[in-house]
């Protein structure tokens, strides 16, 4: 059935300390779960089933027999709760404060990184009798939020978008028999992938055809459920006060967000997808289509290529291509006997202008042929990517090739993808100029 999970956890091995509190909050009308850390008769850590709308965790410090601080066992509560690099809250009970930095430093070595620390003793909010005085605690924890007017914004989104998918799933659902909803979401996926996922396997393709058609509708949707109210003072005079350009630097993760689909794991070989980058596997097509050997292409990039050939640089140079086909031919089945690729490469850990040190040698103009995308985030080994490609070079391979000789690395979103093919046929379909002597 659809998830309905708490946002508020608490991880004690003293429920007879946090029942009321936990009580309290749940009579308030908040979704909260205890989980009892007793080592003996408590709850099982819940990872990897972690939850999705984690927002506050109170942890009371775990320690062993021997009265020493187990750290590891604190983070693998958070860890078995909160996602990885979600957005929550950490309130800690503590009577030892002094020992919380060890806690919160194992917390962010699994990824969690708790956007504000609050640290208590449950006696500060108790008036004796493990009577709670909940006004205060929710005072403090909230005040400490205001802090941060822009989480206001980020909150309303958020809700926009919670209520904008459960309009979507309402309208899909509402008033039809279950043969009827099923067929509804099945024509979505045909309508959306094409004819060719007409079979009785491919699934893990269907559920991806389906979820990016209600990405996109969602997407639409949530402008409608948007709050309708005033822009808050504070971030009149904060967030939206736009005089110029932050000048924070490139955030490598957050333009990956913006440049491709979110793909944690593996992708599978044989996809076929437009925007699929690829790297070469075989060192024939390199030869044959790399783009190393194009005097007119590496004079621009001779800096990097020489870096990238001393013994002990970290820069690296690999040749990749993107598939161009038409969506519509793929989804459909109809690229005939090839896909059709556009030739590039990635260059990790690329030389740039800043690097003064390096006495870098510069070009003022690169020919219109080629398309950089630069700063980007592939993993936290490959953090710094540039990719490059030219629309001089276009590369056409038989399927089986296409899933044998290249290994499929990241997809472009829709909007990207578009962006290239539009370049590319502009550019291919010039006429040229012809000069005047």
């Amino acid at each position: 059935m659809l998830s309905v999970e708490p946002n508020l956890f608490f991880v004690d091995d003293k429920k007879n300390e946090v029942i009321d509190i936990v009580e309290i909050y749940r009579n308030k009308g908040y979704g909260v779960k205890y989980f009892n850390a007793d080592p003996i008769d408590g709850d099982d850590v819940p990872f990897p089933n972690t939850y999705s709308d984690a927002v506050i965790l109170f942890l009371d410090l775990y320690y062993n027999s021997d009265r020493i601080l187990d750290e590891e066992k604190c983070a693998e509560w958070v860890s078995g709760i909160i996602n990885k690099n979600s957005f929550f809250i950490l309130v800690i009970w503590s009577q030892d404060t002094d020992e919380v930095d060890k806690v919160i430093d194992k917390i962010r070595k699994t990824e969690r990184h708790p956007y504000v620390t609050i640290i208590k003793q449950k006696s500060d909010y108790q008036n004796g009798d493990n009577q709670w005085d909940f006004e205060r605690l929710h005072t403090d924890i909230q005040n400490t939020l205001d802090e941060s007017p822009e989480l206001i914004e980020l909150a309303s989104w958020k809700k926009s978008i919670k209520c904008s998918s459960n309009v979507v799933i309402g309208y899909l659902s509402k008033g039809i028999s279950k043969f009827v909803f099923k067929e509804r979401l099945q024509k979505i996926i045909i309508s959306h992938g094409g004819s060719y996922l007409l079979t009785e396997d491919k699934f893990n393709e269907k559920q991806d055809v389906l979820f990016d058609a209600l990405d996109y509708v969602l997407s639409s949707n949530s402008k409608n459920t948007r709050p309708k109210k005033e822009v808050l003072k504070e971030n009149k005079e904060n967030i939206y006060n736009i005089s110029s350009i932050p000048n924070i630097g490139a955030d490598s993760v957050l333009n990956s967000w913006f440049h491709f689909k979110i793909n944690d794991g593996e992708i599978d070989n044989s996809l076929i997808l437009p925007g699929m980058i690829c790297e070469f596997l075989d060192s024939d097509l390199s030869r044959k289509y790399g783009l190393k050997g194009d005097e007119n292409f590496t004079k621009h990039f001779e800096p990097q290529i020489e870096e990238s050939e001393k013994s002990n640089s970290k820069v690296f140079i690999s040749d990749i291509c993107v598939v161009i086909s038409r969506p519509c031919d793929i989804a459909q089945n109809k690229f005939g006997k090839n896909i059709k690729l556009l030739c590039g490469q990635k260059i990790t850990n690329p030389l740039r202008k800043s690097d003064r040190h390096r006495n870098i040698k510069t070009v003022d103009k690169k020919p219109d042929s080629i398309k950089i995308f630069d700063h980007l985030f592939f993993s936290e080994d490959e953090n710094d990517i540039c990719l490059i490609f030219d629309y001089r070079y276009i590369l056409t391979l038989p399927l089986s090739e296409y899933k044998t000789k290249l290994h499929k690395i990241k997809i472009f979103n829709k909007e990207l993808i578009s962006e290239i093919q539009v370049e590319y046929s502009s550019y291919s379909n010039r006429l040229g100029i012809t000069q005047i002597i």
